[in-house]
């Protein structure tokens, strides 16, 4: 099947960067994992974060969800301890809690824009400003 939606991914210092848009597919959400865990893996050796900016994301299919969740678990366990979420909606916030359960060793804070949510990465030692 053709992929719906798209997403950009790039990491700066100890985060990786996640701008996700318009509705996904599965087909969307397999080449997100998979590029997701390739980026990680070269940062992986020290403590990182993920910032998600689901800001002009609009949602995808409920089959999603399983995939998110295989994906938390591999990041639980390799090194992630931080998350900054931004979302649009409530109903994303809803889901992403939920799908944040498998994060133990993870923080998580929700996040009103790029700015705060980078802030809060600084403040935590994996994100520098000047990069």
């Amino acid at each position: 099947m053709i992929e719906h939606g798209s997403f950009q991914m790039e990491v700066i210092d100890q985060t990786l960067v996640v701008k996700c848009f318009d509705a996904w597919n599965t087909e969307t959400v397999v080449r997100m994992c998979k590029e997701y865990k390739e980026l990680v893996k070269t940062i992986k050796d020290k403590p990182w974060a993920c910032l998600v900016d689901l800001s002009q994301w609009e949602l995808s299919t409920p089959d999603m969800w399983e995939k998110i969740d295989e994906l938390n678990e591999w990041a639980n366990q390799n090194n992630q301890k931080y998350e900054a979420v931004i979302c649009s909606l409530s109903i994303q916030r809803m889901f992403l809690e939920a799908s944040h359960e498998v994060l133990t060793n993870v923080e998580s804070r929700f996040c009103d824009d790029l700015q705060e949510a980078f802030n809060w990465l600084q403040s935590v030692g994996v994100y520098n400003s000047s990069s």
